[in-house]
């Protein structure tokens, strides 16, 4: 090929060229739109499937009730204290399981026997670490959600109890009942699924298992004097059903199990309501990382997600295995 030469330059040859600053920018500013356009798809996408993962959970522990009812012909008590009132029920009858919740009577059922025999069941679960502290102070990857903190963060509960974020249903609040002296309910309390000494079985449904919450979720606070969802003391693994899902009114606990008065965690406010074991007056809504509801475990060991939006009469009505008036009328939620 014959080139020519004019003015001191090739005439046909290629010619380079590199990006302007002004043309470098605008790329720049393109790949800033786009990410900023495709990270909340991004998150949204990683939420479900985090709350995929937790409806699975529910979903495991649904199976391990039925597991449960399967072998022993009825559902694990909310949380078990020796009856008669005997010995009295004051803070030195630490024997024979007094205080093991509903979770650690499901570990067998859970592929957790190891930790399950591990317990000392001629002594209680209100002592831990000093008793019974491997079973109260292990956590399990199946009791939290991952929406929520990691163990790492949550640490342990008056240095000896493991959180969960799964909460079985207590009924309508508040708990009031802290030993068999008060079994099967005090006269007044609407109750739920499980409370104390309960062995409900899947006949006492009057209203069918899909009508009947059985567990749903709680938000776990990183303070570890925050004794919601602790899994092994009966004040930590219930809720209520008193206010729709994720509410505002405060939770009810121990004064010093409301961290900073409650006042710094506007999705999980709480008000110090007693001050010990006995008398208590728990009352803990349901809660849960997932933005617009929580979700839900049915007697049917189904799991569904329920919008925090629910008619308020439905979701009482959910609460309770008994037949209410209108209740299946209201249609599904």
């Amino acid at each position: 090929m014959v080139h020519t030469q004019t003015a001191g330059v090739f005439v046909g040859s290629p010619g380079r060229r590199a990006f302007t600053l002004v043309e470098l920018l605008v790329v720049i500013a393109i790949i800033g739109i786009l990410v900023a356009l495709l990270l909340p798809a991004i998150q949204a996408a990683r939420e479900a499937a985090r709350r995929a993962q937790c409806l699975n959970n529910l979903k495991q522990i649904g199976v391990a009730m039925h597991s449960h009812h399967d072998q022993k012909r009825f559902l694990p008590p909310g949380f078990f204290w020796p009856k008669p009132a005997a010995p009295p029920c004051d803070s030195t009858a630490h024997t024979k399981g007094s205080e093991s919740t509903w979770i650690a009577h499901l570990l067998p059922f859970m592929e957790q026997n190891a930790l399950y025999d591990s317990a000392d069941w001629t002594n209680g679960f209100g002592m831990a670490p000093n008793i019974n502290g491997p079973i109260c102070g292990t956590y399990l990857s199946t009791m939290l959600c991952p929406s929520g903190p990691h163990a790492q963060q949550l640490g342990l509960w008056y240095n000896g109890y493991a959180r969960g974020s799964y909460l079985a249903n207590n009924g309508l609040g508040p708990m009031v009942e802290s030993c068999s002296d008060s079994s099967p309910l005090p006269a007044a309390r609407v109750g739920g699924a499980f409370y104390v000494n309960s062995t409900l079985t899947f006949a006492d449904f009057l209203d069918g298992t899909s009508q009947t919450a059985l567990v749903s979720e709680t938000r776990l606070v990183t303070d570890n004097a925050d004794q919601r969802g602790v899994m092994h003391y009966p004040e930590g693994p219930f809720y209520h059903h008193n206010y729709t899902p994720n509410s505002r009114v405060p939770d009810q606990v121990r004064i010093a199990a409301c961290p900073g008065g409650g006042v710094n965690i506007p999705e999980s406010p709480c008000v110090g309501a007693y001050s010990a074991w006995r008398p208590r007056s728990v009352l803990m809504a349901a809660r849960s990382y997932h933005p617009g509801g929580v979700n839900l475990l049915l007697g049917d060991a189904s799991s569904r997600f329920v919008t925090e939006t629910i008619d308020l009469a439905l979701w009482q009505a959910l609460c309770t295995p008994k037949a209410l008036v209108n209740e299946v009328s209201v249609g599904a939620f």
